[in-house]
């Protein structure tokens, strides 16, 4: 079901939240909060959401996108992917900056400087443990994702803040 997703500013989105527990796995519990993310990714037009946007303090993000995004352009795509409990590690030295936004701050843009490559491990809805390395569009939006699990918003991340600042005006 769609939830209307917290804005800056509200509490709860700067707490870390709770890892699933090994119980929850597969439950119908664990499923509602899935669905009730991608119903609200869908309505909102995002790429990514993390349970902690709808006022779920669990550690669950799903990502999907595709190629013709309207938003972004040339960032390639990827299917529905539920990430559960995730760790990342940062790979070398290289990072790259991009505009970013998000569903919790909208109307605004700015530009986040995050590493290029990213190593990873999460778990899907079964529980079963997926591990890869990533240097994609993927790798930026997971780290996006994975902030917002430690209580952290993009805008904490701008070291520039002449490159924050309404959609329309970056356009």
């Amino acid at each position: 079901m769609f939830k209307p997703t917290l804005k800056m500013g509200n509490p709860l989105l700067l707490k870390p939240s709770e890892p699933i527990l090994p119980h929850e796995f597969g439950s119908q519990a664990l499923q509602d909060i899935i669905q009730d993310l991608q119903d609200t990714r869908l309505h909102y037009g995002g790429l990514g959401i993390a349970a902690p946007q709808i006022g779920v303090l669990k550690q669950v993000i799903i990502i999907e996108y595709a190629e013709d995004n309207p938003r972004y352009k040339g960032i390639g795509s990827q299917p529905l992917t539920v990430i559960i409990n995730p760790k990342i590690e940062y790979i070398g030295d290289e990072t790259s900056a991009f505009m970013e936004g998000c569903l919790s701050v909208p109307g605004l843009k700015g530009e986040v400087i995050r590493p290029s490559k990213i190593k990873y491990e999460y778990f899907d809805f079964d529980g079963n443990k997926i591990t890869g390395e990533d240097g994609s569009f993927f790798a930026r939006v997971m780290q996006h994702e994975y902030d917002h699990l430690q209580g952290i918003l993009y805008p904490m991340q701008i070291t520039d803040f002449t490159k924050f600042g309404f959609i329309e005006e970056f356009q």
